[in-house]
């Protein structure tokens, strides 16, 4: 009788398993452990550096206000008109 159509011959798997599996594991646990922990840091790191640059562009942007007001009282005793004169003016 023929064998039905879709029926294959099995194939045994034969697993091997290396000699120091367990301390390969071993090793790679610690891997990603240490790796763990310079992740940490290297995060902490960034946040300190993102933290000071928002400082540092808070600084730049007071002084840069610091001195285009003082470039308008400038331009304005300048003009020789008043402060009302100017508002006036600009409202228009």
């Amino acid at each position: 009788m023929p064998r039905p159509k879709g029926s294959k011959n099995k194939k045994t798997l034969s697993v091997s398993i290396p000699e120091n599996v367990e301390e390969k594991i071993a090793a790679v646990e610690a891997e990603i452990a240490e790796l763990g922990k310079t992740l940490k840091a290297k995060k902490a790191e960034l946040k300190e550096l993102v933290k000071a640059k928002a400082e540092a562009d808070k600084l730049a942007a007071e002084k840069k206000a610091e001195e285009d007001k003082a470039k308008i009282l400038e331009a304005v005793e300048k003009s020789g008109k008043s402060i009302e004169e100017i508002l006036e003016m600009l409202g228009k």
